[in-house]
């Protein structure tokens, strides 16, 4: 009896079904990772630094978690903010790392599911005019984008950035917008503020002067 060891070519070809894409660390692109930690940078894989569409670290969540910290006073009147206190200025820190991580996830196909995509961008361009609100210059916010993403979305960032930059201005301070404010939409009250107190120094200054001519004639 005769054996045929022979084995045919077709059957050594690999089936393309058989192919897995490679996983990487989303974080530094090491293929050497297991389940749950990447052997390379020893980061954790199951910790997702994005999070979830308008879960607590979305820009939703630390702005609401921004404005239950602020007095009474502010809460129901945000002119009265002062945007360069220390707790303002923590916020737009923690809006700059969360812009940050942002653009960095759109470069991965990791940390950003397909699906979310389109709801991360919107809150990206949230987060550009918050930061623009809060006196932050945009050739930084420009900055931030051109050192941490070079996506299609990326650059769709950038021309929303050089339209926002133009459109939004910077909260004014209480002070500031209740010296700009016009009475019965004609009169500014800082021209009204100088009238009075130009008038009061001449009426000061006339009372003064007549005491001095007083007391020269004995009157």
């Amino acid at each position: 009896m005769n054996h045929d060891f022979q084995i045919e070519r077709e059957g050594l070809r690999i089936p393309k079904t058989a192919y897995q894409p490679i996983k990487r660390c989303p974080y530094c692109q090491s293929v050497y990772i297991s389940d749950k930690l990447c052997e390379a940078c020893g980061r954790s894989l199951l910790y997702n630094p994005i999070g979830i569409p308008f879960g607590p670290k979305s820009f939703y969540g630390m702005k609401e978690r921004y404005i239950e910290n602020q007095n009474v006073i502010n809460r129901f009147f945000p002119q009265f903010e002062n945007i360069k206190s220390p707790k303002a200025q923590s916020y737009v820190r923690n809006l700059s790392k969360r812009f940050t991580d942002l653009i960095s996830a759109f470069n991965s196909i990791e940390l950003i599911n397909a699906s979310d995509r389109k709801l991360f961008y919107v809150e990206s361009i949230e987060i550009i005019d918050e930061l623009l609100r809060y006196s932050v210059h945009p050739q930084i916010i420009q900055t931030l984008l051109e050192e941490n993403d070079a996506s299609l979305i990326g650059q769709e960032l950038l021309l929303y950035l050089q339209n926002a930059r133009i459109t939004i201005e910077p909260e004014l301070s209480w002070q500031k917008a209740f010296l700009l404010h016009r009475l019965w939409g004609l009169i500014k009250v800082e021209y009204l503020l100088k009238v009075i107190i130009i008038t009061a120094t001449v009426l000061t200054m006339a009372v003064g002067y007549k005491d001095i001519i007083s007391s020269q004639f004995g009157k």
